[in-house]
């Protein structure tokens, strides 16, 4: 029987963002010329994205479902589906403007197809907590893929016209669904209901950390379409703006992997810094005319900005890890691209009561990193975790034999069973839940052993609550995750590679045992 080709760890997931990133960075930066190339308006360009955005909003929750229903794999491949019909609809409406509505309908409804599979496949994959390294990753498939198209685009534009553009996106579109069927991870859930994930949404449980996603949307709505017109009009061409923009990206490429690191061990302190550079970059732009200084005012964007992204993907896939995945990413979806839409409307009323007024336009565009710039001052609790001592009468304590992965912690050592704490949950209920999950255990009570803290080889920070209970000694006990689940006598712990602390645990857990049964 032959052996199914599948990628390991998420290079399957990174493979097919470059192959999108590549073929959307082709065409994404030159859309508004392109609308204001066939209309001749610059409401039609803000409706368009009002539009784009409100829709993403309006299908994050039904994607939920279909996510829930068919897979993280089907679902991506219908997202790479949709946008090929978003380009056909860009290329019709070179003759009719009137299908820059169905465009922007169908850019709508791919976002969430795409992104929130994408996200949670990142999350499924990684269970070494080193989003640092993740966001690097992400952004290095990014980079690679985006240096190339917009310098790309903006030639096939000067040379062959906007329906040859969007005939190469459409290729390499195609086949960034591709690669989703041959990863190891596949997200899906039992049916779930409207009900359940609007009840579970975690805006108002972490209102700092979504303002900031809401920050992020508003300063992406208004940069994607202030900046690509503002340079056109003073420069008037399109390969200068492929150019500047492929140069910058190629200059912050070169840094990436010295800024994971960076994000791994200062985390979203590093905000402190690189957003206030990036508002007075966005706040200088109002001086700038000349080609030469719009290439560096972009390049030093471009170098700073991922200062600000990596740590900010970062806290976004640390926190995800302890709450709800699906509900959690779909509310970084509704948060973010409401924030677009608002930059949006502020836009719109702008133009109509002021008319072109780019000073403005940029002094919104540094304020509204403003609220990104919150979260370098929250305050960072941390991993939290739970650990079970089950314990039979004998006095051997059940052990868990870890994975022998080199993507996990402490691969192939033992150690208590045990989570993750979900934001929202108590340590006791997480310690029931973690116990039906992983052994099948269905525990009555437990007793408080003790906390702990300590630090992974990564530098995250853990918390962990460590519990005990006596085995009934009639349920079956099942290894459901790990290599193997064993009751251990104190005298096996030498002869076994221990997880760092979790020998002191067994001891400690072991001695409040004894005492309880002689007391």
């Amino acid at each position: 029987m032959t052996k199914r080709f599948s990628f390991s760890g998420i290079n399957g997931i990174l493979l097919s963002n470059f192959l999108l990133q590549f073929g959307f960075s082709i065409v994404g930066i030159f859309i508004p010329l392109y609308i204001f190339k066939i209309t001749n308006s610059f409401f039609w360009i803000l409706w368009f994205y009002l539009l784009f955005n409100l829709v993403i909003i309006i299908s994050t929750l039904p994607t939920a479902k279909l996510i829930a229903r068919f897979g993280s794999d089907k679902i991506s491949f219908a997202g790479a589906l949709v946008r090929l019909v978003f380009l056909i609809f860009l290329i019709l409406a070179g003759k009719n403007p009137f299908f820059f509505i169905l465009a922007a309908i169908f850019w709508g409804l791919a976002v969430p197809f795409c992104w929130i599979p994408f996200h949670l496949s990142i999350v499924g994959t990684d269970h070494t907590l080193s989003f640092g390294k993740d966001a690097t990753k992400i952004n290095f498939t990014n980079k690679i893929g985006v240096i190339a198209g917009p310098i790309l685009g903006g030639l096939i534009i000067q040379s062959f016209g906007f329906n040859a553009l969007y005939s190469v996106s459409f290729f390499f579109i195609m086949l960034s669904g591709i690669p989703f069927f041959f990863d190891k991870y596949e997200f899906k859930f039992p049916e779930i209901s409207f009900k359940a994930i609007k009840e579970n949404l975690p805006i108002r449980q972490m209102p700092r950390l979504f303002l900031g996603f809401f920050g992020a949307g508003l300063f992406n709505g208004f940069q994607e379409v202030v900046w690509p017109i503002y340079v056109f009009l003073l420069i008037g061409s399109y390969r200068f703006l492929g150019d500047i923009t492929s140069i910058g990206l190629f200059g912050s490429f070169l840094l990436l992997a010295v800024v994971g690191q960076l994000a791994d061990r200062f985390g979203s302190k590093i905000l402190k810094i690189s957003v206030p550079l990036n508002i007075l970059n966005w706040l200088s732009r109002i001086f700038l005319t000349a080609p030469l200084s719009l290439f560096l005012i972009n390049l030093a964007y471009q170098l700073v900005s991922i200062f600000v992204w990596i740590p900010f993907d970062q806290l976004s896939y640390q926190t995800a890890v302890q709450t709800k995945k699906l509900e959690y990413f779909l509310s970084r979806e509704i948060a973010i691209h409401f924030g677009s839409f608002v930059a949006i409307l502020i836009l719109i009323f702008g133009l109509g009561l002021f008319g072109l007024n780019w000073s403005m336009a940029f002094v919104f565009s540094a304020l509204s990193l403003l609220f990104i710039l919150q979260l370098g001052f929250a305050k960072e609790e941390g991993v939290k975790s739970v650990g079970i001592a089950l314990i039979k009468k004998d006095g051997s304590i059940l052990m868990q034999l870890r994975d022998n992965k080199n993507d996990i912690v402490f691969p192939g050592h033992w150690c208590l069973p045990g989570g993750k704490i979900k934001i929202g949950q108590t340590s006791e209920k997480a310690a029931l839940k973690e116990l039906k999950k992983i052994i099948g255990y269905e525990a009555k009570s437990f007793n408080f052993l003790t906390e702990e803290s300590y630090m992974l080889p990564i530098g995250k920070k853990v918390i962990r609550h460590i519990y005990w209970t006596e085995y009934d000694e009639s349920q079956e006990i099942k290894c459901l995750e790990g290599q193997k689940m064993e009751f251990l006598k104190p005298e096996d712990l030498n002869e076994k590679e221990i997880f760092p602390g979790h020998k002191k645990l067994y001891q400690k857990a072991l001695e409040k045992f004894l005492n309880n049964k002689h007391a």
